[in-house]
């Protein structure tokens, strides 16, 4: 059976960034989520930069009758989350990552909260691409880096380490992430990477400066199959 859903990413409930750009971050959550409730999709992925304050609860709320599984971004809190979602939680390190199979797919979440993929983690994760499943990777920080400004401020800091491990494997590997708040697929050897648009705003693809967007968000569908994945993004205004 075909595996259907959504991926969101950078929300920033309540933080002062967007709130200064004239953008109301709730509303445009409100709106991605009605417009995934008319795609008809039960299943949501976030990776990462859920918000502040009243926008964490506000968030779990609005999701709340929505199979929903989380990576922590940059922005998140392990000990505010975890009040919330518990699922992968390790106490001993604050961290969120765990793996499920679905079918012919295996999911791989991991935490880049801390701008790094931890020793531990990197240790599990080796563990888990062993598998003859089609290895899907959901993450808030990209991988594959990418001759933008936003690469050189906010990289993944041992990409490298990472990357040498996900292309030591046979597997075709396909990340879904997020952090950089713009559409992006990158393909280098067995690994695809695709980031996905923000839900807040997005940053214009600039090599040398930080430029923002406002006039539109979003997120990505994504579509699985036996033998075919594909995914499609949906960009919203607030006009719609």
């Amino acid at each position: 059976m075909p595996i259907r859903l959504a991926h969101i990413t950078d929300l920033h409930l309540d933080e002062e960034l967007p709130s200064k750009n004239g953008i109301s971050t709730r509303k445009r959550l409100d709106d991605i989520v009605k417009d995934i409730k008319n795609e008809k999709i039960t299943e949501v992925i976030c990776t990462g930069d859920i918000g502040e304050n009243e926008g964490v609860s506000y968030f779990f709320e609005q999701l709340k009758t929505i199979s929903l599984s989380i990576t922590l971004g940059n922005h998140d809190s392990f000990t505010e989350i975890s009040k919330y979602y518990g699922k992968g939680a390790h106490y001993d390190s604050l961290k969120l990552y765990s793996s499920v199979e679905k079918e012919e797919y295996k999911f791989i979440y991991l935490d880049s909260s801390e701008g790094i993929i931890d020793s531990q983690q990197l240790f599990w994760l080796e563990k888990e691409l062993v598998s003859p499943k089609l290895i899907i990777i959901f993450m808030h920080h990209p991988v594959i880096g990418l001759n933008l400004e936003v690469d050189n401020i906010g990289k993944l800091k041992n990409r490298d380490a990472v990357l040498s491990i996900l292309e030591s494997y046979p597997n075709k590997i396909t990340i879904f992430c997020g952090h950089y708040h713009m559409e992006s697929k990158v393909v280098y050897k067995n690994i695809t990477q695709n980031i996905t648009p923000a839900v807040s705003f997005q940053v214009e693809k600039n090599p040398n400066t930080i430029e923002i967007n406002t006039s539109i968000f979003g997120y990505r569908i994504i579509e699985l199959e036996k033998n075919h994945q594909s995914s499609t993004i949906k960009l919203l205004s607030d006009a719609n």
